[in-house]
């Protein structure tokens, strides 16, 4: 697909080289190449890799980010580095308003003595990139639309699906992987964390594409490709995590959910995976702060169960007991109690409490229950049922819900 507005930024670029008689290129803010003149003999390995793979490997981002050229309002100097396979360069910003657009590169160690000449296109390419960008965002808000209504299922999703197809983005025979990030966390700050990941992607980088959205109250992703797709969406997936703090007050990174992989008519139920291993990642002791669906172990079916039958799977005694956010319910107190293990003294160190205090509470657990926390059987029942109600009290079971309402109505 030919980006907007390439042809115009493409004719500047070819004037320019041409009166200079220099090759140029321009690149996005990220890097990423754009367009490119002829070449008249100065090109160097770096300009060649570059044209073919369009992006910047990351150790000469890097070092080209060393110079300061993200935040120059001024034409620099880069001096050659044999060992990148570059050589000398001048780099012109291109900016609107103070606002990084893009680069101008000039591969020539006198290239100073052409600042003047430069400045006149770079004033023009800012007009085109602007141009660019703007609709860049209008493409960036449909495609998220399209994401959106594909996870969330019905018969928009199989228009979403035909639409990614029929636009190139998602191949039909491509595995995908969906990433959805916990409730507590920004999703525009999700999406923009996935939308940096994604074009910081180096040519040794799989051939795998990942779409940022917002679907419900969270950030979440698409990534498709061929071949490396869940490793490529672990990858994407801990990038979130530690991109993106959490709202709440105990902050930290997020916590991030993945699908398994599979075919793009998968998407909503693949979704719903990955919604619900976010809130294990957050919710269930010992889980990993990223979390594949196939790690949620035995606890995966029983979300599922619980968001579809609530009644069957939460016993009638764990009401009894309480709400389970409150600190000082006995359902807190159970909870805190089989999350330790039983341990008692650790128990009632986490409740703050002295542990006459919890023998006491467990006493009453075990009144209103009917169960013995000393029987195996009885605490599993307990804990997973504390652990189920705490899902249903949270928005997910609301989120999914929506989802069914969505495809009953399309």
């Amino acid at each position: 697909m030919v980006l907007p507005y390439t042809d115009a930024i493409q004719q500047l670029v070819d004037a320019l080289a041409a009166r200079i008689r220099r090759s140029v290129a321009v690149d996005d803010r990220r890097g990423g190449l754009l367009v490119s003149s002829r070449h008249f003999g100065d090109e160097d390995t770096l300009r060649i890799d570059v044209v073919l793979s369009r992006r910047l490997p990351a150790r000469v981002a890097a070092y080209l980010d060393g110079f300061g050229i993200a935040t120059s309002d001024e034409p620099l100097s880069v001096p050659a580095s044999p060992s990148l396979g570059l050589k000398a360069r001048r780099c012109y910003p291109i900016r609107d308003h103070g606002r990084l657009l893009g680069y101008l590169w000039l591969i020539d160690e006198q290239a100073k003595r052409f600042d003047e000449v430069v400045g006149e296109c770079v004033v023009q390419l800012s007009a085109r990139l602007r141009e660019r960008s703007l609709q860049l965002a209008e493409e960036e808000r449909r495609r998220r639309t399209v994401v959106a209504d594909l996870l969330l299922g019905g018969e928009g999703s199989a228009r979403a699906a035909a639409d990614l197809v029929g636009r190139g983005l998602v191949g039909a025979e491509d595995e995908i992987v969906v990433i959805a990030a916990d409730a507590a966390t920004d999703p525009e700050a999700v999406a923009a964390v996935i939308a940096e990941a994604t074009a910081r992607g180096g040519r040794d980088e799989p051939a795998v594409r990942a779409f940022a959205t917002v679907a419900g109250d969270r950030g979440a992703a698409l990534v498709a490709g061929r071949e490396e797709v869940a490793r490529a969406a672990a990858r994407l997936a801990e990038t979130v995590r530690r991109g993106v703090p959490r709202r709440d007050a105990e902050g930290g990174g997020a916590f991030v959910g993945l699908s398994d992989a599979g075919r793009l008519e998968r998407a909503p139920d693949l979704w719903r995976q990955a919604v619900l291993a976010s809130w294990a990642a957050a919710g269930l002791p010992g889980s990993a702060p990223v979390l594949s669906w196939r790690d949620t172990g035995v606890h995966g079916p029983l979300m599922l169960a619980a968001t579809a039958s609530p009644d069957l799977v939460v016993p009638p005694e764990i009401a009894d007991l309480g709400a389970g956010g409150r600190t000082d319910s006995l359902a807190h107190t159970a909870e805190v109690f089989l999350d330790a293990a039983g341990d008692t003294a650790a128990a009632s160190e986490r409740l703050m409490i002295h542990r006459t205090t919890l023998y006491y509470r467990l006493a009453q657990i075990e009144k209103k229950t009917g169960w013995d926390l000393k029987n195996g059987r009885d605490r599993l029942t307990l804990h997973l049922g504390l652990k189920t109600q705490r899902l249903l009290d949270s928005g997910i079971p609301a989120l999914l819900r929506g989802e069914e309402k969505h495809r009953g109505s399309s």
